[in-house]
Order: C-alpha cells, then structure tokens, then sequence
C-alpha cells in the first residue's frame, strides 16, 4: 500500500505529475525521493549530429535526496568529456550533452534515494534520438524512368540513410534548380514528380539533394547521383480517370508538432479529373486544413497538427465529368502513456504474511506496457510475486517488500510513472524466550526475555502461574535489552511452575505476545568438591574429595577423570580411588590439572571439578660452553622453570654479577628465561678478562638449583662489506656480499631463515664471500646470513644478516572482456584471477557492481606456490539464473600489501530487438520490388543475425512471412517473383540470438509495374532441365529484338520451399546462351527468371518465370574401397568416387568396428568419421583396440543425402592386423611349443623304455673261450643286463657294482657325489649310486649308448637313420608375411641361425663321440687283444676313463663307463 496521507489537492497534483513540469515541487515535505521529467517534457529528444542537448529532471523528497544517479539502457553512467552531469541547480538533476553523437542514444532515466535509505524512485525515460546524415548515397543501381507524353513520371531521390525531422529535398536539371510550379513539384518523400510529361523533359542529368537544418554545420546537405527520364511518345485518344499516386498510411508521433501533408496524383486525357478530399467521409473543407493549388492533376491537403484530432481515414476522389476513383489512406498519431488510475495513496496497514495487491492504469496509442519498480530496481515475477500488466501482486509479504513502488506504463512515444510507498508491519515476536530450567532444590533460577517487532514492543510484563510474581522474586521490564527473572532461592513451592513473559504493543496487527518455561526441581545426586582449588608440594601426596547430597550415598557410583582420561588404579600405582575420594602419591608437575568427580546413581549422574597446582623446585637448562668472538657481545641464556616462579641471578667467581655497570645486561623480559649480556668480551688484558665460568642460579620457596656456562673468547677475521638489506622487483636478480679481508683460510656458510642454502640454478655462490639470486620471487624474500669461520685452530664463527624483500605486486591475470552479454535465465559465470605476495597481508580478491561489494554468489579458492611464494586466488561471480536486474557495471579489485590491481566489465541484458524502421520502396519493376528499411535504434546489446520480411497484398491483406534470414548487415533487400502491377505493403523484423523484435510500421501500399511492352532484349523463351540433385541447366536464345545495349543476362532463381531471398548469376557475355545453376536443395521447386543486362540499366527487361524440381538422387557407392593398416593403431581407406554421384559430393563418411566371433559378435556399434574434402579419397583412421580385425564401409553423400554403402577390401576380405604384432600370433606360438614339449617328453620316455628292453641290452651272451691270463685271478668275465644289479669281484678284492636304470657315479677316492653326467646303467666304484635322474649331459652335449655285443672287428652301426647326415633345425620354419605395400622389407626370424654339428669320422670300436677331451665311447667287452691291458665293456659313455697305472678298463652294461684296475 502506499504512504501518501495529504490532501485532495496533492491527490491531484499527483495525478497530473506525469504531465505537468514541476508538479512535484507543490507536494509538502515528509514525502519520498521523487524526480519529475522537466526537459524533454515529451519523453523523447531529437537533436542534431554535433549539437548540444540536455535532459532535466525535477527532484523532490522529505528529507531531500542526495543520492541521485544517471542511468543509460540500464547501466549507471559518469561525467566525461562528452557528457556532464549538473547538480548545480538545487531541485534541478541535469545531463548535459556537449556534442552528441550516435553512440548517444538510448534510453536515459534517473534514480534518487537519501545516502543510507534504501527508499529510491525511478523517473520516467528519455528515449534520445540523434539526427544524421550519412555521406555515401546509393549509386549501385543507377535509375532510368520512361514515361509517356501526357502522363505523369516519379524521379525518384532515393537518399542516403539519414533520420531527422523535417528533412528538406531540392531538385536540379543538370546545374540548374527546379522550382516546383504547376507541372511538377518535390512529394513529401523527396521524390520529383513531373505531372504531365513533355519532350522537353527528356534528360539524363536530375539530381536529388537533401537538407537537414538541426544538423551541426557542414553535415546538412548531401547531393545524389544522376538520374535520367526518358519520355515517349503518347498516341492515346482518351485516358480514364486514374490515381497514379495514392495516398499512403501515416504514422505520426505526437510530439511532433509540425504541419504534414497527404498527396494525391491523378491522370486522365484528355480531361483531367477534378480532386475532393474526405476525412471519416465527411468533405473536408478549406477551413480545416490548408490546400495547396491545384496542380493541374495533383492535389495535396497540409493539415495542421495544431487544430483538433487529426488523425482518421483519409479519402481523395478524382472525376473528369464521366468516371470516378477514389483511393484512401489511414493516419494513425501515436501518444506516449497517460496515468488515468495511479497507485493508491493512503497509508495501509499490512502485517508480515498477508497478500499485498496494488495497480495502475494508463491510455495511449499504441496501448501502453507496465514495467514495475521497487526501490528504482526492476521487479521480476517469482514463485511470491506476480505481474499482470498494470496489476502486482506479492502472495506473502515481509519487512523485505516495504519500499518506493513504481508503475511505469510506456511504448515507443515514451513512458509515465505512477508512484507510491509500501509500508509493511511486522508482528511481535520473541527475540528471546525463557528456556525450560531443572535446578537442585535450594539454588538460584534465572529466565531472559526479549521481544522484536515493527512497531516495536511498548511494555514487558512478568507472571508466575499467571499471577503477580511473588516479593521473594526479582525481576526487570527493559524493553530495549534482555529483562530478566530470578528466584535466588528454590523451594517446593516453585515446583513445576510457570514463569511468563508478555510483549505488548497497542499500534501493532498483533497487539501481544507471551512465552512461558516451566522450572522443575532436579533429581539424582547433588556432588560437590571439598575444595575447588589445591596447591601441593612436587613429591608430596595429595587427596581429592568430593561430598554427594540428594541421594543414598551407599547406592552411588563414582568416576574420576584427568582432563578428558578416566584413571584407574591398575594404569598408575600411584594413584587410588575410594568412594568421593581420589589419593595421589609422589606427585610430579605432569599432575598439575583439573580432575572431575562424578558420581552416578540410578541412571542419574552429576560432576564437580578440582583443580590441582603442583609446586616444584627451579629446573635449569643452560650450554655447557660458548665461544665468543673478541670484542663480541656474549649472550648466555639460561632458561628455568618451576612453580612458583623462581628468582633468576647471575654469579662469577662466586659474587653476584651486578647489573649497575656497563659491562653486563641481565634481560629477563622473556618468560622462564634470563639472558645474561656480557658486552665487548675481551681475553687480553688479565685485569679485565672475561674468560670463566658464569652460574646461572634459580631459587623458589621449594628450592635452589644452578648451572655453569664457559665463556670462550676468540679472535675473529675482520669482515669488510657486510650484507646489505636490500628491496627488489619479482622477477630481478641480485647480488649479497660478506667480504672478509686477510683470512685466507676463512669459510663461509650461507643460510636462509636458518636453513643452510642449497645452490641450484637460481642461486649460485662465488668465492664464498657473496651469492647471487636470479630471477627472485616472493618466496625468495627473508633473513639472509653468511657465516664466517677463520679455521685458525680457534673455531670462531662470526655471523652476519641481511634482510631481502622481494616485492610481488597484485595482479590481475584473467577477467572477462569489457562486455559480458546474457540472456534472462541464462547460468552467468565471471571469473577474476590474480596472483601476488601474500606474507604479512593475504591477498584478497572482492567483486563490485556500480560500486557495491557483491559477497553473494561469489566463490573464490585460493592457492599457493611454496616454491615461488606466490599467492594465487581466482573468484568466480555466478548467478545461476540471471535476471534483467543483474546487468550493470562490476569491477573486480585485488590486494595485497603493495598495490590494488582492477579490472572492469559489464554485464549487458540481451534483449530482443527493437522494431526497424518503416520500410519504403526505392525501386518498382516487374514483379519485384527494392525495398529498404532504418535498422532498429536499439539492436538488445547483440549483433543482429537476421532480418525477416512479412507480405500483405491487396487479395491477401493477411500479413505472412515471407523472406527469412536475410542479411543483418544490409538495410535493403530485392523481392522478385511478385505479381506484375498488384499492390503490396511490407512488415520487417529484426531477429537477434535472443530472439525476434516486433514488427517494424508497415510499409506504405507499393505497386509493382506492368508488364513490360517493350520486347527489346526481351529472352521470351527458356528452358529448364534438371541435371542431377542439386544443379540445373538453363538454355536460352539471343532476343529476337536486340540492340546494342545488350551487355550480358543474370539469372535469377529461388527455391520456393523456402522463405528466403533469390540468389543471382550474372554473365557478361551476351552470346552465352546457357547455363548450370549448382548447388542446390535436392528434390526442390525452384523458379527462374532470365534478366537481360544491359549498359544502360540492369534488371529492366525481365523474362518470365518458370518453374522445375531438381532430382531426389544419392550418390550409388564409392568404387575399389581397400583398408589396410600401416601401423598396429591405423588403417589407411582408400577409394574411388561413386559411378554415378547425381550431384556434387558434399562428403564421405567411413564406418568401422572391431571384428569379434561368437554369440552378440556383431551387436557393437559402428564408429564413424565425416570426411568434409570431398576431393580426397584417401583418409587415415585411428583405432582403438590394436588386436582385433576391423570391418570397414565408406558412403557418399550429396544435397539429397547420404548414398549406398561399399564394404572396403583388405588382406583377407579384411583388415588384417601384422600377425606378429597379435595376441593369437604368441598363443599359437605357445601351442606348438606345448605340442613340441609333449612330444619331446614321449619320445625320451619311448627311447629309455626301448632302451632298457629292446637294445642296448647286455644281455648274456654265450661264454667265450677266455684264456686265463687274460684275467688273472678272476672268473670269466660277463656282462649282465642293466635291469638288475650286478657284483664283480676284480682283483684286490675291489668290489665293482653295476645297477639297472639311471644312476650316478661315486668317487673312487672318497664318499659318494652325485654326478649328472651320468645316464642309465652307470657303473660305481664304491657305494650305489643316488636316486636315478633322467637324462645327462657334459659340457651341453648327450652322450648315446650303444649296443656292445657286436663283434671288436665288427663296430656297431650309428644307432641314428643316417649316422654322417646332419640333424635338422629343431625350429619351425619361418615363412615372413608378404608386404600389403609396394615397397615393404620383412622382419627377420626371431629365432637364431642354428648351425647343425657335423658327424665326426666313425672310430674303430662303434660309439658316437661328441667329446673333446674325453673318450666317450662305447665298446664290446668280450674280446681281449694283442695283450692290450684294456677291457672295453658295454654302456654309454660320458666320463673320462679311470686311470691307474696307465691301464684302463671301458665296461658298462646299459649305459655308463667301466672304470677299474686291469682285469
């Protein structure tokens, strides 16, 4: 509702303000900020290009306002050098434009509010207008009229855009002016129109010019190029009436108070008709507006806007005595909005909660718009707020929705506000209430209260059971702070009672309110502590005690707890715990605390504390030593601590160091440390040495405890150039000295803020005696120190500091542009980043909106480089759902102790358009139009992206759209494929991404001409012949009527599906008689016209129209598609153009997909990639999975779409991977080496199974006639099989054993050793051999065994097929891919060369030896020759033989060596 309690004469004032200056300043004071428009009173201002202009406003308010601000289309703007803002003028708020231009108009408005207040009011807009006239006139269309003898002819003047009221046109033949008189005169529309052509018209050189008064000087007058009229001759006999220039619509602003006129323009022969005007159809008469003479056939009223209501329908009516015509034109005047209903102006009281309604109502032409205003600030309709035109409603107020309101109805003449307060209340309510309490019975009770409202509580009243409290209570009635209620002491009598606080406040809604707490006695057990505080000795015990009230004391429970511990005896031996009472022993400082009693009964429990204070004796800590340089300062620090606060002193020598003399400092400003200063030490002289022990010495009631500390004194090298404090830039290098002179042996130790340095590429030392810093950063900033040692044999260390700041200013590394656009409801996001030093100041970051922190919304994170020390921080200023009233200017600042860094932007509301200027024809033809249009005034702070155009004709006055997207960059546009002599009228729209803007004034009712009589150049007949998807052919014949002005042709087509505008060939050659029109929308209609061009003029002789469809074809499938792949992640596809492609190819797509087998093998889906170049035909495709086929298919696609596919080819029919590079290439390498392994194995177990039954055998043969020196002492000699063991007695009695099977053979000098070498049947000297292996070898080659039956001249056979052929390779063959390239160098095996060894020659007794170094033969033990002292015995070689006096015995059964002593 809304604050206004005056008089009826203010009421009126009121009502008025919007229309009359100054009206505001007659209302008293005690009023709200107000600002009446004084100068434009219209609302709108129409200035001069280069002219100054000014806008004023009358500004009122109790108490007056001092906050007044200048907006322009929403955003709030400042003085500059161009404009100025002027508040000189007390009541006046002026802004004040020096030289407008362009870039000035808009929509100006102010806001006005008291500093502090959030009360503000809006004033009505200025819609400003600037005049202008653009230089370049239109000369890409030159203009030739025709006309008869006798008839009238229109030169039209077609001027440069321009806006500007009252427009002046001149007209000249050739250097001469034209003066309007009877036979011809200037249109309204700058157009010359001669009323009755004559011979003597003919010329080619009418030139237009225009003038623009209110322009600045030197940019009034613009002249345009030729124009020629061509007169013809004229052999009729009688013309009928006819109107050859109707009068057209008018639409007018109010605020323009000059005169205008309406034309109308007759023919007729040879009687010219006479002319009468009527407005609503009545006679206009000559007292009523102003006629202008009779031009012969023309007769045009000028009306003047001073005189009544003009606007209406306008006839005018021609007759010549036989026939009459008449024609008729609507003038419209547009008004800017009247207040008829304001908002209401008394004072209504509306409490927090209730529905708030209020409206207002205006008239104007056209009908007005509301906009609503709450505090200056557009209101936007939410779930609680709802707007209705003139109509608002709020659901559910609160102390928020109080504030100026304002009702703002406009159009485009200009807007008028209505204005009112909203007052809303807020009920009583309790800022503080009186909590429920539970206290022991005995203790004091206490209830705060405390209540809020608007209007605020008057009184405060307390009640006890609803009654007058009692005398023993005590109680406070502050209504400003908290009142309070006490009972000090609680008794029966107050159980369960009730304690009540009473707001009250006669001028509210809701007069009182009242919050009640019940007080209730507690239950359980009451524990309190014997005494709160104990202070003991360190080392003495002590006891805790607490007493427990209330309840049994024999039911109750008890805990104690250190701190947050509960103790138990078991975890501290000291310690021990009796009912209420708590004993420690040998108390230590690490005791001192607070402990808890609590005692529990019954689910029931309750606690009091005890703090205890342990006292101990002074502790010291002290260096045993310190060495100090000569002449140095000596800082001995002692620190002690104990409870109480030991007393600190210094002795030397026994006597206390005195602190009167200036010799010694003793500070002690440290807490629990005293630093004993000895200055200037020196060790020369020995009256004055301070060489010694020094006694750092504590005392307290407790006890005394000292320490002693040497002093060294040293001789330290002289340093020359300390280092130096030093402030420099980020990102500088800089150099830091400790020179030492005459210490050849001194070094230096370099550190940073204690920390030794580490020497990298930004920090180097040299010499020792200075570093330097390169390319410094914050974190390079602190306390510097060299460290000096003389190495002398004195280990004096000499420390020097520097202090280096490095400077990192605040920075501003990312913002938006300068302009942020939006749309209403889009997700908006700013973001500001910066960087800089953050040490002793962090570095901020705040967000600002026309100099107002925004702190909402905003989320900002920030970081840290340790290595840099730079201080990183991005902010991010959000709003989910942008709304119109978040547009304005925001600026982010950033900070940190050097500097603030700022950036600035604005957030710019992206609207529709505004409608564009009244269209109006510049050229008529045949069929086709040229029309152009202003562009908007206001294009919604976005480019425009298109223009639409709607048509209404005189059979289907229905506006319908009819050209869509045309071009935003132009202002005109042809419209061709009309019907010939039919009147049109035109609406234009301007479309940005927004959306459209409404429709621009029609145009006024254009004609198009009549067919054209004159066939010169006329191509009467053409033929169309659809070639494919999207081409046509064109096929004409030279004009049978032709001259020499025939330059070329242009073709003009359109496809008519569409709402879209012709497109143009132009061919220079006049004897070219065909053409392909490509490029376009398959299976379309499209129309065709074939102009002739010529020198003269273009586009003036026009065929007529045909009409055919382009086909409805795809491309057939690409030819020859082959895939195949270059590396193991890329196939290269490769093809050929499509047989027949029925049109351009726009594109190739390639699908693929793995290649799997089995159940859903093909359910994955095809990938795809668009080729655009529709000229390459070879494409590389990256895949994913490396170990896989890939099936391919490639299509074609043209305007009709996209074509058959073809399956591309491959090793295989499909692209095939290198199959070395797969996973089934290696397990398929894994299976034969299986397949091998098994074999391998079979056949070992084969030959020894074949070997032990079958042969070698040595099986017992018959005896053989053995004389006995051969075998002295011993039996016959024979030879068992392997497969039992076998005892040989040899000489000496030597035992020689042989086993069956596999075995190992044992040292003849020792225990057995287990020997590999040795295979089945091998023959131990000593103890059986170990478990049997399977297989040996010596020196990586097998040793075979052989049958030893055969005769000694007769050696046995190679046990192998061919005993000198040489075994195969026991590798695969490897049969390399063949390359899918023309050039392709195949890998190499994998396996190595393997070079079979050759048969050595057969040696006398069958064998097979392999060895080097060893016989490893086999032998036939039966026969004894030419008394060689060797006996050869059957098995398998592979150990060298046993020699003992050069006598060796080769034996074995099965396999193995025979080894003895001679037999």
């Amino acid at each position: 509702m809304l604050l206004l309690n005056q008089t009826p004469l203010l009421l009126l004032l009121l009502a008025t303000s919007t229309l009359v200056p100054g009206a505001f300043s007659q209302i008293p004071r005690s009023w709200w900020p107000t600002a009446q428009l004084i100068d434009p009173p219209s609302g709108i201002l129409i200035v001069g290009e280069g002219r100054p202009a000014s806008i004023s406003f009358n500004v009122d308010g109790d108490p007056f306002p001092r906050d007044k601000k200048w907006f322009k289309d929403g955003k709030q703007i400042t003085s500059t050098a161009s404009i100025l803002i002027d508040e000189s003028g007390g009541n006046i708020q002026k802004l004040q434009f020096n030289s407008i231009s362009r870039s000035d108009e808009g929509t100006y408005y102010t806001i006005v509010k008291n500093v502090g207040d959030p009360e503000a009011s809006k004033s009505p807009e200025v819609i400003v207008k600037v005049s202008y006239l653009d230089a370049i006139w239109d000369t890409s269309t030159p203009q030739i009229v025709d006309a008869r003898v006798g008839e009238f002819a229109v030169l039209e003047c077609r001027p440069p855009a321009h806006f500007g009221a009252n427009p002046k046109f001149k007209w000249s033949k050739g250097n001469i002016p034209i003066t309007e008189s009877d036979s011809m005169y200037i249109s309204e529309y700058g157009n010359l129109v001669i009323l009755q052509v004559a011979f003597q018209h003919f010329a080619s050189d009418y030139r237009c010019s225009i003038t623009i008064d209110s322009l600045k000087e030197g940019y009034q007058t613009r002249q345009g190029p030729a124009v020629a009229l061509r007169v013809l001759d004229n052999s009729a006999s009688y013309i009928p009436p006819e109107i050859a220039m109707k009068p057209v619509d008018l639409n007018i602003d109010a605020q323009i108070t000059e005169s205008f006129r309406v034309e109308c323009v007759v023919n007729g022969y040879p009687n010219l008709p006479s002319i009468r005007w009527y407005k609503d159809s009545v006679h206009i008469s000559a007292s009523s507006v102003i006629y202008d003479i009779q031009k012969r056939n023309y007769l045009g009223i000028t009306i003047p806007r001073s005189g009544g209501t003009v606007g209406g329908r306008y006839r005018c009516e021609a007759y010549d005595g036989t026939n009459t015509v008449y024609a008729s034109a609507t003038i419209d005047i547009n008004t800017k909005p009247i207040i008829t209903t304001g908002l209401p102006t008394a004072e209504v009281k509306k409490s927090s909660g209730s529905e708030l309604e209020v409206a207002c109502g205006a008239t104007s032409t056209p009908s007005p718009s509301y906009r609503w205003y709450k505090n200056a600030i557009l209101l936007q309709e939410n779930i609680n707020t709802q707007i209705n035109g003139g109509k608002l409603t709020v659901y559910h107020v609160t102390t928020m929705n109080k504030g100026v309101y304002q009702c703002e109805a406009y159009n485009d003449q200009g807007s008028s506000i209505s204005t009112g307060m909203i007052v809303i209340q807020e009920r009583l309510t309790f800022v503080i209430r009186p909590q429920d309490d539970e206290v022991y019975l005995g203790t004091a009770a206490t209830f705060n209260c405390m209540g809020k409202g608007n209007p605020g509580p008057t009184s405060l009243q307390w009640r006890f059971n609803g009654g007058t409290p009692p005398d023993t209570h005590h109680f406070t009635t502050n209504i400003v702070n908290q009142a309070t209620y006490t009972i000090p002491l609680v008794s029966t009598f107050e159980k369960n009672g009730r304690i009540s606080c009473i707001i009250s406040s006669p001028d509210n809604l809701y007069p009182s309110d009242t919050a009640t707490a019940i007080l209730t006695l507690r239950e359980g057990p009451q524990v309190n502590a014997h005494v709160k505080d104990i202070v003991q000795k360190e080392g003495m015990n002590v006891d805790l005690v607490c007493t427990v009230h209330n309840v049994d004391t024999t039911t109750v429970e008890w805990k104690w707890l250190f701190g947050d511990t509960l103790l138990s005896e078991p975890d501290d031996d000291r310690i021990t715990i009796n009912p209420g009472l708590l004993e420690i022993r040998q108390i230590t400082d690490a005791d001192q605390g607070t402990y808890t009693c609590q005692a529990d009964d019954d689910g029931l429990s309750n606690q009091d504390t005890i703090y205890l204070t342990v006292e101990t004796r002074p502790k010291i800590s002290l260096e045993s030593s310190i060495r100090i340089g000569q002449g140095a300062d000596a800082n001995l620090v002692c620190i002690v601590g104990g409870n109480p606060k030991p007393v600190i002193t210094w002795r030397r020598n026994n006597v206390q160091v005195p602190e009167d003399i200036a010799k010694y400092t003793i500070d002690n400003s440290v807490e629990g440390q005293s630093t004993l200063i000895v200055h200037s030490v020196d060790k020369i002289s020995p009256q004055n040495s301070d060489v010694g022990d020094y006694i750092c010495e504590g005392e307290n009631r407790i006890g005394k405890t000292k320490e002693t500390i040497e002093l060294i004194v040293v001789a330290a090298c002289e340093v020359m150039e300390l280092p130096k404090n030093q402030t420099t830039d980020f990102g500088e290098s800089i150099t830091i000295s400790c020179t030492v002179n005459d210490c050849p042996t001194a070094t230096w130790t370099w550190k940073k803020d204690g920390t030794v340095l580490s020497f990298d590429g930004y920090t180097r030392i040299n010499r020792g005696d200075n570093i330097e810093l390169s390319k410094v950063a914050p974190s390079d900033g602190g306390v510097y120190s060299c460290t000096v040692n003389s190495n002398n044999g004195l280990n004096k260390e000499e420390t020097y500091s520097a202090t280096i700041v490095v400077e990192a200013l605040a920075k501003i590394t990312q913002f938006p542009e300068s302009r942020v656009l939006y749309k209403e409801g889009d997700k908006v996001r700013m973001t500001c980043a910066a960087r800089g030093d953050d040490t002793r100041q962090p570095l901020t970051v705040e967000w600002f909106k026309a100099g107002a922190i925004q702190s909402n919304n905003v989320v900002s994170v920030a970081d840290r480089d340790s290595n840099e020390g730079m201080a990183y921080i991005t902010s991010v200023l959000t709003k989910e759902t942008a709304i119109a009233s978040d547009a304005g200017h925001y600026y982010c600042t950033v900070l940190n102790k050097y500097n603030t860094d700022r950036r600035d932007t604005s957030l710019m509301l992206m609207t529709t358009p505004n409608k564009p200027g009244q269209p109006y024809s510049t050229w008529t033809g045949v069929g086709a139009i040229e029309l152009a249009w202003r562009e908007p005034l206001n294009t919604g702070n976005t480019p425009l992206t298109s223009y639409e155009l709607h048509i209404a004709s005189d059979n289907n006055p229905t506006p319908r759209p009819f050209l869509k997207n045309l071009d935003p960059q132009r202002v005109n546009t042809v419209i061709y494929f009309l019907n010939e002599n039919q009147e049109y009228t035109f609406k234009v729209i301007a479309v940005n991404e927004v959306g459209a803007g409404p429709f621009s004034l029609p145009s006024n009712t254009i004609r198009t001409a009549e067919p054209i009589t004159n066939d010169i150049n006329l191509v009467e007949d053409f033929q169309l012949t659809p070639l494919s998807s999207d081409s046509i052919k064109v096929k004409w014949q030279i004009p049978e009527r032709k001259n020499n002005a025939l330059r070329g042709y242009k073709i003009v087509y359109r496809n008519e599906g569409k709402q879209e505008g012709p497109k143009f060939m132009v061919i220079d050659d006049f004897t070219v008689l065909e053409a392909t029109i490509e490029d376009l929308d398959a299976g379309s209609l499209y129309s065709v016209q074939v102009e002739s061009n010529t020198q003269v003029s273009v586009d003036l002789v026009v065929s007529s129209v045909q009409t055919t469809n382009t086909f409805n074809q795809r491309p057939t499938p690409p030819i020859g598609c082959e895939a195949n792949r270059d590396t193991a992640s890329r196939l290269i596809v490769t093809w050929s153009i499509p047989e027949n492609t029925h049109g351009k190819v726009l594109e190739y797509t390639i699908y693929y997909r793995a290649k799997h087998f089995g159940v859903g093998a093909n359910d994955e889906e095809w990938q795809e990639i668009v080729q655009k170049d529709p000229q390459t035909t070879t494409f590389p495709v990256q895949v994913g999975d490396t170990g896989v086929d890939y099936n391919v298919k490639v299509t074609a696609s043209n305007a009709a779409g996209e074509g058959q596919e073809t399956e591309c080819t491959g090793t295989g029919m499909i692209i095939q991977l290198a199959w070395y590079t797969t996973w089934w290439f290696y397990l398929i390498i894994a299976l034969v080496a299986l397949f091998l392994l098994i074999i391998l194995i079979v056949c070992v177990v084969f030959c020894c199974r074949n070997r032990s039954e079958k042969g070698p055998k040595m099986q017992k043969l018959p005896p053989v006639a053995a004389k006995k020196d051969e075998f002295p002492g011993s039996p016959k000699a024979q030879v068992y099989s392997p497969t039992a063991n076998r005892n040989y007695n040899a000489p000496n009695n030597t035992q020689m054993n042989t086993f069956a099977g596999p075995g190992t053979m044992a040292s003849p000098y020792g225990s057995p050793e287990p020997n590999p070498r040795f295979g089945a049947g091998d023959f131990s000297y000593g103890t059986q051999p170990a478990a049997p292996k399977p297989e040996y070898s010596y020196n990586g080659n097998k040793f075979n065994t052989y049958d030893s039956r055969a005769s000694y001249n007769d050696p046995p056979k190679s046990a192998y097929p061919s005993y000198n052929e040489a075994p195969k390779s026991p590798y695969p063959t490897y049969d390399p891919p063949k390359s899918p390239y023309p050039t392709y160098d195949p890998p190499k095996s994998p396996y190595p060369t393997y070079d079979p060894p050759k048969s050595p020659p057969r040696p006398a007794y069958g064998g097979y030896d392999q060895g080097s170094n060893y016989d490893n033969n086999t032998y036939d033990s039966r026969y004894y020759k030419d008394r060689d002292t060797s006996s050869r015995g059957g098995g398998g070689g592979g150990y060298p033989p046993y020699d003992r006096n050069n006598n060796s015995s080769y034996g074995g059964g099965g396999g193995g060596n025979f080894k003895s002593s001679q037999l």
